[in-house]
């Protein structure tokens, strides 16, 4: 039994390895599937050209975008991304055309049987996923606080840095279904979703939470914003998004590290400081966990990338 543990270890260790390596090389994908979810996980340099992407996914950028381009049905559409937002994928694929950073995503691929289900216990007979991009010509991105929570989630399994067992996946499965219907066709009756945020709420908190990230935030903070108890909230706030506070609030103060480290000369010190890390070491121990490498080594390769002459 040990001489088995300690070769799953083994095995788990190099397949991070890799995929860290592909990460800082500048271009990887990795794909995982559980049951009634699938994920993509890609790191990509900038990009021109023209790329079709697949139909019927979520899509969370991590990443900050100013200007894409993006076509759909015969018509191009510029878009701005805030950082942590998202975007629907309807039937109709959308073609990428240019993207000019590098992009941090992750694709997320519902159980469309598992959608219905959910559509239909609301009393929807028809859903169909509702794409983000429309008639409009430019538009930006929104950020949802469930579904970041669940990419979040994602991204670190598909980096062999958590594992999920088929009941949580199945959980985030059903959470994201339920949230996707809720976007489109508003909140379920009580009974249908006891201890969940309400889609107001859980926005309004994904911003507040956003607009801190720089400075002190606590659960009591939190929990006003929701209007509820420190302890009420905490368990709602899991139960809406799969993360608990502390975790989301960690997810994204580091995310904000990462393209502070990518796209600033401040130091990793200052960069620490300034999204509330006290304590430099345990600074890096968790953004090593959440990225897969410390910063000074993800700052260099990024460096190099950008000095790199052009093909």
């Amino acid at each position: 039994m040990l001489s088995d543990n300690g070769s799953m270890r083994t095995r788990a260790t190099e397949s991070s390895s890799e995929n860290l390596e592909a990460v800082l090389s500048g271009s990887c994908r990795i794909s995982r599937q559980w049951g009634g979810l699938r994920a993509e996980y890609a790191w990509l340099p900038p990009f021109r050209g023209s790329a079709v992407t697949k139909p019927n996914r979520v899509e969370v950028v991590f990443s900050e975008h100013d200007h894409v381009l993006l076509d759909q049905e015969e018509r191009a559409h510029e878009v701005r991304v805030p950082a942590g937002a998202m975007y629907v994928v309807g039937q109709q694929p959308t073609t990428l055309l240019r993207v000019d950073a590098y992009s941090d995503t992750l694709e997320m691929y519902p159980d469309l049987a598992l959608l219905h289900d959910v559509a239909r216990n609301r009393g929807v007979r028809a859903f169909e996923l509702e794409p983000t991009l429309g008639g409009q010509r430019s538009v930006a991105f929104a950020r949802d606080g469930v579904v970041l929570g669940v990419a979040h989630v994602l991204r670190r399994a598909c980096m062999n840095r958590r594992t999920i067992s088929d009941v949580e996946a199945d959980g985030l499965a059903h959470m994201l279904a339920e949230r996707l219907v809720t976007l489109q066709h508003g909140e379920a009756p009580h009974s249908f979703a006891p201890q969940r945020l309400s889609r107001r709420t859980i926005d309004q908190l994904a911003e507040f939470i956003e607009a801190g990230l720089t400075r002190r935030l606590s659960l009591n903070d939190l929990a006003h914003v929701a209007d509820l108890s420190p302890f009420h909230f905490a368990r709602c706030f899991k139960a809406t998004t799969g993360l608990a506070p502390h975790q989301y609030v960690l997810a994204r103060r580091i995310e904000l590290a990462k393209r502070l480290i990518m796209t600033t000369s401040q130091s990793v010190v200052k960069v620490a400081w300034s999204v509330g890390f006290e304590n430099i070491s345990h600074f890096r121990r968790q953004f090593a966990a959440q990225v897969g490498v410390v910063p000074g080594v993800l700052r260099r390769a990024t460096r190099q990338e950008a000095e790199a002459p052009c093909s």
